[in-house]
């Protein structure tokens, strides 16, 4: 069975069953090559297949899943299924129904990329490897090339009749060269993703990765102590992304957040909002239905430094006798679960350069390392970083090897600017550039 009639199958058998179930199940295809040294070095097809299925029965959630789509599988899922419904805390949610007037096409596929072949992706990935090499004497070695294309589809269904199916394709490009100079070694990596080929450019991919392998040679060192320190639009969003956690109503709920309480508070720098945004105009990745089929709004989670709405599933919103916020996040063989649905900063006024003007001296950020010593719960954040020293709004030097230190929930209560370029258009992160006032920078 292809996965639709698999659903539809999953569907019958549970009708009368379970006063309640909902099924997802999705496809994936992806396939990619690597390059060196003029020649491909490898080649990878990956394809995969699941279905999931969530029943209640009298009150009750089971979970159950699997990569089989024959009748007998199907069925001895939902017999799973139903049977681990004994265990689980009981629940009292209402799946939803169908939404009659959504709209019936796919704005995450662009059916032009179905003509990109594995030959075209080869010759680009040669041209990228020939002409990152020329952009700077100092590229010793580019060891890291390739490309990737993948697509997928998915499907939501329950028991009103609610059935949803998506698609989506992408392509992605990224070179990681090592440079070498007077005996120092560094790499640098970039890698472009998106679903238009005619805005991939060998030009940009090279420029930018042999910008990023060479730029820290020189590296000075600086004194430590308390430093303002600017975050890049290169390394910003890595560390929004890895405290999402204290934001989700689950983790509230359970006492791991540090912002329990907290609605309502002011918990950052005025200049600092923080968004799900699944349907903005800078979302490439468009989400109409959240993995539950309710629909996806934005969320205000924080706005200009005030901790304004956590975000919900329909299991916890019922937690708290509120509604879901539609950030409902499962694939076909996990529990239900919460997530930003596209996270995105709003812009400042100002480029990143200019940022570099509110301080005196600073340290502009643009490489991090680790995350060892990063815990979401208690907020605590050490991390490895390089950048540059910057004195008067200008950048005087490279430096490396430094360890900035604090807590994250000081660090966004000392945002006193952001900035107004984004990374990378595809990122379903999106966070520019932060200015904070001050963190502990060790040498």
């Amino acid at each position: 069975m292809n996965i639709t009639e698999a659903v539809s199958y999953m569907c019958d058998l549970a009708k009368g069953q379970a006063e309640q179930f909902d099924v997802i199940a999705s496809t994936s295809h992806s396939e990619g090559l690597s390059v060196f040294q003029g020649k491909v070095q490898n080649t990878e097809i990956s394809d995969s297949v699941g279905l999931g299925v969530r029943v209640i029965k009298d009150g009750h959630p089971g979970y159950a899943h699997t990569e089989r789509l024959t009748k007998e599988a199907v069925a001895q899922t939902l017999k799973d299924a139903l049977c681990h419904t004994q265990w689980t805390e009981k629940i009292d949610i209402t799946l939803p129904s169908p939404v009659e007037d959504r709209p019936k096409d796919f704005p995450n596929y662009n059916p032009a990329l179905e003509s990109l072949d594995l030959q075209q992706l080869k010759d680009f990935c040669i041209d990228l490897e020939r002409e990152t090499f020329a952009k700077s004497k100092d590229i010793e070695n580019i060891p890291y090339l390739g490309a990737d294309l993948g697509s997928g589809s998915s499907i939501i269904a329950n028991h009103t009749g609610l059935f949803y199916q998506g698609k989506s394709n992408y392509v992605s490009v990224g070179a990681g060269a090592v440079a070498s100079r007077d005996g120092v070694k560094k790499l640098g990596n970039y890698v472009k993703s998106g679903r238009k080929w005619e805005e991939f450019s060998v030009e940009e991919i090279a420029s930018r990765t042999a910008q990023y392998a060479t730029e820290l040679f020189g590296a000075r060192k600086i004194e430590g102590g308390k430093i303002p320190v600017i975050f890049s639009e290169r390394v910003s969003s890595r560390i929004v992304g890895m405290y999402t956690s204290p934001f989700i109503a689950e983790s509230i709920q359970k006492g791991l957040s540090r912002l329990a309480g907290k609605e309502g508070q002011k918990i950052a720098g005025d200049k600092l909002s923080i968004w799900s945004d699944p349907l903005g105009e800078n979302a490439a990745n468009k989400i109409r239905f959240d993995s539950e089929g309710c629909p996806c709004r934005r969320v205000e989670v924080v706005k200009d430094g005030v901790f304004n709405e956590a975000l919900y599933n329909l299991e916890t919103a019922a937690k708290d006798h509120r509604e879901t916020t539609g950030n409902g996040v499962r694939d076909f063989g996990s529990r239900m679960g919460t997530d930003f649905c596209n996270l995105y900063v709003p812009a400042g006024a100002c480029t990143t350069a200019e940022l570099l003007k509110l301080f005196p001296k600073c340290l502009l950020v643009v490489r991090l390392e680790g995350g060892s010593g990063c815990n979401a719960v208690s907020g605590e954040f050490s991390m490895g970083a390089h950048g540059f020293w910057c004195e008067s709004g200008v950048i005087e030097h490279p430096v490396d090897g430094v360890t900035l230190s604090g807590n994250f929930f000081d660090i966004m209560q000392n945002i006193v600017d952001v900035g107004n370029e984004y990374k990378d258009p595809f990122s379903s992160y999106k966070v520019p550039a932060l200015a904070v006032s001050e963190l502990s920078v060790s040498v």
